[in-house]
């Protein structure tokens, strides 16, 4: 299957938002609980994307170096241990300079949370890019393997795996406009970790990962089969109290020209209506109507 390109450029003609496949995993503990299991997902990332290849990382004072095996072990360190000024966070890159390229980006929370009240909301995010080329090249099927091999690694509360928009925040408005008339399916993501996640829920996708305690007020895997009962609606039990919930066979852009009215989509918002998240400015103010209009899709 064929997926859709979408790229926007700003006015500097600089790409600032693309088409991609994200998976992006919300975990409410602090790095020093999480580190190990983060650091076997990530192994298990690079080794099973083969033969793309992470290349680049950030050194943490603004600039790359080559991911070689010694900067491997660094970064492992770091994230295990970090310093008492550093901070649990990386970024992987195949190509720094290139916006629609492979991309990770860990953002740990720190065991004494930050003061400010726009932090108040912040977890712990595993934030995974792959080119749309991977996901047509590999299909769908090696695509839930893998999401659903690091998800057992990680303890999520939430977590998704879907192909999307991934716009730069100045940019969101303007390049909701490439998928707002036509294709209803496709996420549009920031360009990397959204650590205001709370327990929320990110939207509705292909691939749902839900954990506590939204399942729990759910009514857990019981209430879930009794709400979502339409055919190609797949439920899968995981450990710790965890559920996978699969929409269909492969992530479905909706095409409204093709008729698709993705009624799997609107099936699940319903349910998690009151557990979305509503995207939201860093610094505070309201969210743009259009972009609160597109939260509300399956819903209206």
């Amino acid at each position: 299957m064929r997926y859709p390109r979408l790229r926007y450029h700003d006015k500097y003609g600089r790409l600032t938002a693309c088409d991609a496949l994200v998976m992006s995993f919300y975990m409410r503990h602090p790095n020093e609980r999480i580190a190990p299991a983060v650091v076997r997902a990530l192994e298990l990332f690079r080794e099973r994307i083969r033969p793309y290849e992470l290349a680049w990382n950030d050194t943490g004072e603004g600039q790359a170096e080559p991911l070689d095996d010694s900067a491997w072990e660094r970064i492992r360190k770091r994230m295990l241990k970090p310093g008492p000024d550093e901070l649990a966070s990386q970024m992987l890159w195949d190509d720094p300079r290139r916006f629609a390229g492979l991309h990770v980006d860990y953002r740990g929370l720190d065991v004494v949370p930050l003061p400010w009240p726009y932090r108040q909301d912040d977890v712990s995010v595993l934030y995974l890019r792959l080119p749309t080329e991977y996901l047509e090249e590999r299909g769908s099927e090696h695509v839930h393997a893998l999401a659903l091999d690091l998800a057992k690694e990680l303890p999520f509360n939430s977590g998704y795996v879907d192909f999307v928009l991934c716009a730069s925040l100045g940019d969101s408005d303007e390049a909701l406009e490439l998928i707002r008339p036509r294709y209803p399916g496709v996420h549009l993501a920031w360009n990397g970790a959204n650590m205001h996640m709370n327990t929320w829920v990110d939207g509705v996708h292909w691939m749902n990962f839900l954990g506590q305690p939204v399942l729990g007020k759910l009514g857990g895997l019981t209430g879930l089969r009794e709400h979502l009962t339409l055919p190609g609606i797949s439920l899968q039990e995981m450990s710790d109290d965890r559920v996978l919930i699969t929409l269909g066979e492969r992530p479905e852009v909706g095409d409204i020209e093709a008729g698709q009215s993705l009624p799997m989509h609107r099936a699940l918002a319903r349910l998690l209506e009151p557990h979305l998240y509503h995207w939201k400015p860093i610094f505070g103010g309201p969210a743009s109507k259009g972009l609160l209009q597109w939260e509300r899709r399956f819903l209206d």
